[in-house]
């Protein structure tokens, strides 16, 4: 098993990254390039990744968690889980930290090391930078 994590101080409340993080219509805005999803139904989601030259196309579930500030997916298919924890900055309510995790099994490229672990990490950073830029975009380029 490989585990992938990210964390990024956000200038907009924990309830608005989250909820723009959990949105379906927003959903796909913030994953990284190479990824692409789309919601398919309550708790359903589908999901195209590149690595490499390949092109993985798998169906997996989502689930929030508005009370806790949660998001969760994983593969049905595929060894694969990941989560979003959005929660307020102690410091300032008007900022928010989101931690971003990923974990592969298996035999994925993604555990192996090398380009394939490096992209996947790359990834995460990637998807919580595109995920800080909509949410300061939604609270009007400041908190709210």
């Amino acid at each position: 098993m490989t585990e992938f994590e990210h964390r990024r101080t956000i200038p907009a409340r924990a309830r608005t990254v989250f909820d723009v993080a959990a949105a379906g219509p927003t959903l796909n805005a913030w994953t990284p390039d190479g990824v692409e999803v789309e919601p398919e139904g309550p708790g359903t989601l589908h999901a195209w990744v590149s690595s490499g030259s390949e092109v993985y196309d798998a169906t997996g579930y989502v689930e929030a968690d508005p009370d806790a500030l949660r998001l969760e997916w994983g593969g049905t298919e595929h060894d694969y889980e990941g989560w979003l924890q959005v929660e307020p900055d102690v410091s300032t309510p008007d900022r928010s930290v989101a931690t971003l995790h990923l974990t592969f099994g298996g035999e994925q490229p993604e555990t192996l090391g090398g380009e394939a672990s490096e992209q996947a990490d790359r990834r995460v950073a990637e998807a919580l930078d595109r995920l800080a830029a909509l949410a300061v975009e939604r609270a009007g380029g400041g908190s709210r």
